[in-house]
């Protein structure tokens, strides 16, 4: 029997390097991940996807399993991280925007 994959590893590599699919081959899913660093993730829709799934303890890996050790806060951490941080980025953009406007 093969070792469960770690949920906050999966997490991690989810949030820092999603857009690449790296989360995909560490769980064992090694042609989702090569199609996801092609492609960069989906255009990023698909990496979103999957950071989401992987906050709610809603992906398995590549033999079915469930990831070891889920961590509920950990994942609504990293969730509402993204959410603030996607927030941000758009106040900084749309400022930023303005500014070129205005000449």
């Amino acid at each position: 029997m093969e070792q469960r994959k770690s949920y906050t590893a999966t997490l991690l590599l989810s949030f820092f390097l999603g857009g690449f699919g790296i989360h995909r081959f560490y769980t064992g899913y090694i042609g989702l991940g090569i199609l996801q660093l092609i492609t960069l993730g989906g255009c990023g829709i698909w990496a979103l996807i999957d950071f989401v799934r992987i906050c709610f303890n809603n992906f398995k890996d590549a033999n079915g399993q469930e990831l070891a050790d889920y961590n509920r806060t950990l994942g609504l951490t990293f969730f509402y991280a993204w959410i603030v941080l996607l927030i941000l980025s758009i106040l900084v953009n749309a400022a930023s925007f303005s500014q070129i406007l205005k000449g």
